[in-house]
């Protein structure tokens, strides 16, 4: 059996190799957070918009910030040029307008707004009701029939579209109050202050106290039947209806006393379905489809949400959700895919197993212990006492492993790190029944009541209960499923392949004697019956299958990999269940996924759905009576009903963020660098040198995840590909010509979105380029070109035999030179491979396109264990050997792109362009797995020898020397851990 890495082992034994996340809340969205380690320029968000490319723009005390889903880009205080920035830095308030070509923005010293396309800034001064008046923006808001409203202290202003002005409609005669909010209903225009709830008189231009005065008022939005939502400062959140006689202000609030977190109203916003965001100074609430007292409340970080002090609400177009913080800078969660439960329970959150009890609850064991969870309730019973020694430290649970519940005997059986375990209803404890001493990790009952103990070392156990004995036992390695075919057989699932067994012939076959996909290597993690026909087969990084056979004929097996080219063939799948409509809900490593019944369309549910972004565990699944399917890991378990699950199209817009060229300057010869306007065409001239553009996708939730394929049509024929990371492409020296950019965007489940960006280039040839001044130009040259040539040709005539013989003898001496020369510099004499000399050459050409085009590499260092041994015991010649057959190893196992060189004695160095430091790891242990199973022939001697690497990434470094000083001591890290090993 293969050696297993202490990491994986752990993984099996329900811990996880990677670091908890914060456990997701009951019916809570998941919220992707920004702050100043994202890059934005402030924490406190005070307002929030979106223009015409979903691009989102935040307000803070630093300006605004322009943010594209991975770059914020500032804008500040002017300054010689006023169109370049703001008044003063502080934003208060931020409204697009209705196109999204501008964006609106208030501050403490005026009104500005802002070209989205040229970034340029218009300045608008406020006319004033007395001298005492300031600038100040309190409110932007553009009502539904199109205008923007502006409020500043005690003015209410409205903008014309015609005249591109600033009017004064009316003013709060109150001196000691201010305007808050403004809300066109019908026809009627309501407006809030800190002194009460106004309405305008069209007619008087007045402002009328309607209701509540001496009620601050904070935030007015619209509801339905004519009735709005009203945020105060005292009352928490008030529903009114100016149809009726005003009740008490208390009588239409819900407050603290009803479950809001806070009574002081900061903002309110209002979903399609009835929802209502309620912003607070003390946290996020949600007030469902207006029922005025039910209340949740969702913390959006890992503060306690009565430390956070929201701002903003703001929706996007495609639905998001975003909220600015007064502290913390702002988050976005998507409500549509908030479609998973997850919890912990009781005291413990690691669920390792999990079986069906009776109706809708399952048992569950955790590190605390053994529990009964009720998937309707959402309660939990327990933990039962256990008679096996548990343990206290907080750790995985090291004893209860693997559950399965009796329906017929009502029993429960357990199987344990100290055997087989059986519940005792009268003691409520864990007595251990049989296998003594056995470490177990699965469980399972066939139809006549016997027990197949999965163990995780020591094999496979039948025990009969009736004779309280073992019947039947296979030395497999770890068991993680057991699936039975019919009374007598059964399919396990091992870390070492797929295996069948019948516990009466005691016969026991490896399918890998059937098939070349599922091997004695492949590390198989589930097995079930699939209602098509077949079964299911899970893995880990080895992808999922569907296998077939006739009846009992294991030769006629067949077994084919289902989505090979997705992300399920890259993590470890935990566990399968396939719902009413054939469709898969998968655990995984990394969250839940799901498998249409076309078996094509993946879908995929992250920490943005609720799902716990830690992953789950082999073989901890469960569904009850109401079709629940629960999935155990080690943040706790998730349920869901798949009918009740949305799928949400991935299909966010692509959009260009930056354009920009650099031209020489044709007085001085100078570069100079130029930022285009965004638009879908742009003109360069002949003196451009370089075309450098930056595109981004909409996808706020899943950024990083997002891979780009973007094309100059009549420049280049093909795609190419880039990630997050690297999202500019930059031409040089482009012809006269008309071109046309294209970028798309593609997603881990390699599903393209629908929407791309596109940009008409246009190279205007200069005036001596044109058509006719090209023909003039080449008849010229041409009449100079024959007469020289016919002037010459007499001379050249009679020495161009002579010439010609001596050149191609002196020719043909150079060449062969310059060959045997250029061998002798770059080669090591003995393996054949580069040299040291070689490889310094092509190292450095490589850092230069990394650190101008980004394409990084790797580097592996490789050396021969213990080499001066077999030098000492053997002799140099057979040294020399296996320096040689070594090398051809290395050699075939690499790519023609790659770089190998002999550095010295009996280390290798090797560069991997385009290869990051994992993919470097799984290249450098394919070369050491090749090496050691490789036997060297050196007559009259046979030789084994094992090799070990370090890796490394050259993004980590600052030069190639630095990565290879790397590279080496953690070939020296490999050596001290005792050898044949690689390092990253």
């Amino acid at each position: 059996m293969r050696r297993l890495s202490a990491c994986f082992l752990s993984f099996f034994a329900l811990m996880v190799c990677s670091n908890f996340a914060a456990q997701a809340q009951i019916g809570a969205p998941a919220f992707h957070t920004f702050d100043m380690e994202s890059g934005i320029t402030h924490v406190t968000v005070s307002d929030i918009a979106e223009d015409k490319y979903g691009f989102l723009w935040l307000a803070s005390q630093s300006g605004i910030d322009k943010f594209d889903g991975y770059t914020f880009r500032n804008f500040g205080m002017w300054g010689d040029d006023k169109s370049t920035g703001l008044q003063t830095l502080s934003a208060l308030q931020l409204e697009a307008s209705l196109d999204g070509q501008h964006i609106w923005v208030g501050t403490f010293s005026g009104l500005s707004r802002l070209n989205v396309d040229t970034e340029r800034f218009d300045h608008y001064p406020l006319p004033v009701a007395s001298s005492f008046d300031k600038q100040i923006i309190n409110r932007l808001k553009t009502t539904h029939d199109g205008r923007l409203w502006i409020i500043s202290e005690r003015n209410l202003y409205r903008y014309h579209n015609q005249t591109d002005s600033i009017e004064l409609v009316s003013y709060l005669p109150d001196t000691t109050s201010t305007l808050t909010d403004i809300e066109l209903i019908g026809n009627t225009l309501y407006v809030t202050s800190t002194s009460g709830l106004y309405k305008l008189d069209p007619i008087k231009s007045s402002l009328e106290l309607i209701a509540y005065k001496g009620v601050n008022f904070t935030r007015l939005v619209a509801a339905e039947r004519s009735r709005f939502w009203l945020g105060t400062s005292t009352h928490g959140i008030c529903l009114f209806n100016p149809n009726v006689a005003p009740p008490a202000i208390s009588e239409q609030c819900t407050s603290e006393v009803q479950g809001l977190s806070d009574n002081s109203v900061t903002d309110i916003l209002l979903q399609n379905n009835g929802d209502v965001w309620v912003a607070t100074e003390r946290g996020l609430n949600l007030l469902k489809a207006y029922s005025p007292y039910t209340v949740l409340q969702f913390p959006i970080s890992d503060k306690d949400s009565g430390d956070e002090r929201v701002s903003s609400l703001y929706q996007t177009k495609s639905g998001l959700v975003v909220v600015g913080t007064k502290d913390d800078g702002f988050a976005i969660t998507n409500p549509e895919l908030s479609n998973f439960y997850s919890t912990e329970v009781g005291d413990g959150r690691i669920i390792g197993s999990m079986t069906r009890y009776k109706g809708n609850k399952i048992w569950l064991t955790n590190e605390k212990g053994l529990w009964i969870y009720d998937v309707i309730d959402k309660t939990y019973e327990g933990p039962f006492t256990s008679g096996i020694a548990q343990r206290t430290d907080g750790k995985a649970n090291n004893k209860l492993t693997s559950v399965f519940y009796d329906t017929k005997n009502d029993a429960l059986w357990v199987s344990t790190r100290s055997g087989l375990a059986k519940l005792n209803r009268e003691t409520n404890q864990l007595d251990i029944v049989a296998l003594q001493g056995k470490s177990g990790y699965s469980i399972n009952m066939d139809a006549q009541g016997d027990i197949w103990f999965g163990g995780y070392s020591d094999g496979v156990f039948v025990y009969r209960p009736s004779e309280g004995r073992v019947i039947r036992q296979w030395p497999l390695s770890l068991t993680t499923q057991i699936l039975f075919e019919n009374g007598e057989s059964a399919w396990l699932s091992t870390v070492t392949g797929l295996h069948f067994a019948n516990k009466l012939t005691g016969e026991l076959t490896s399918i890998s004697e059937y098939t070349d996909k599922i091997t004695d290597s492949t590390v198989v993690t589930w097995i079930s019956r699939s209602k098509r026909g077949g079964y299911w087969v899970g893995t880990q990084a080895d992808g999922l299958y569907f296998i077939t056979k006739d009846n009992d004929d294991l030769s006629s097996l067949k077994v084919t990999q289902i989505k090979p080219e997705s992300r399920l063939s890259k993590v470890s799948i935990g566990a399968i269940v396939e719902d009413d409509e054939y469709g898969l809900w998968i655990s995984t490593i990394v969250g839940i996924s799901y498998l249409a019944p076309d078996l094509d369309t993946l879908y995929y549910y992250g920490a943005e759905n609720g799902a716990l972004s830690t992953g789950y565990y082999i073989g901890s699944v469960a569904t009850t009576e109401n079709n629940t399917i629960v999935f155990g890991g080690a943040e706790g378990l998730t349920l869901f009903i798949p009918s009740e699950v949305t799928n949400v199209k991935w299909s966010p817009d692509v959009h260009l963020t930056r354009v920009e060229t650099v031209s020489r300057d044709q007085n001085n010869g100078t570069s100079v660098q130029r930022r285009l306007n965004l638009g879908n065409k742009i003109e360069l001239t002949h003196n451009t040198i370089a075309l450098s553009i930056e595109f981004s996708a909409t996808d706020y939730m899943n950024a990083n995840e997002i891979r780009y394929a973007y094309k100059l049509v009549d420049f280049e024929s093909s795609w190419r590909f880039t990630d997050y990371k690297a999202r500019v492409a930059t031409y040089t020296n482009l012809e006269p010509g008309h071109y046309r950019f294209t970028v798309k965007a593609i997603n881990e489940e390699n599903v393209w979105s629908s929407e791309e960006a596109q940009l008409e280039v246009i190279v205007i040839p200069p005036w001596w380029d044109k058509p006719i001044w090209r023909g003039a130009l080449l008849i010229t040259i041409l009449l100079l070109i024959t007469s020289a040539v016919w002037l010459r040709i007499s001379a050249l005539k009679a020495r161009s035999a002579e010439l010609s013989l001596k050149v191609e003898e002196k020719t043909r001496d150079l060449e062969a030179m310059v060959a045997k020369l250029t061998l002798l510099s770059s080669q090591d004499s003995l393996t054949g491979l580069k040299n040291r000399r070689y490889f310094t050459q092509r190292a450095k050409a490589e850092w230069q396109e990394f650190k101008r085009h980004n394409r990084a590499f790797s580097l592996l260092i490789v050396d021969i264990d213990f080499f001066k041994k077999i030098n000492d015991e053997y002799g140099h010649h057979v040294g020399d050997t296996v320096l040689v057959k070594i090398a051809k190893t290395l050699e075939n196992n690499l790519r023609e792109s790659d770089v190998i060189a002999r550095w010295g004695g009996e280390e290798f160095l090797i560069l991997l362009p385009s290869l990051n430091v994992q993919e470097a790891y799984w290249v450098a242990e394919k070369l050491r797995k090749c090496v050691a199973e490789q036997v060297i022939e050196a007559p009259p001697h046979s030789v084994k020898v094992t090799i070990t690497c370090g890796v490394a990434d050259i993004k980590d470094y600052d030069s190639v020397d630095a990565c290879i000083h790397a590279v080496d001591k953690k070939l020296y890290v490999g050596k001290e851990s005792g050898r044949n090993a690689v390092v990253k």
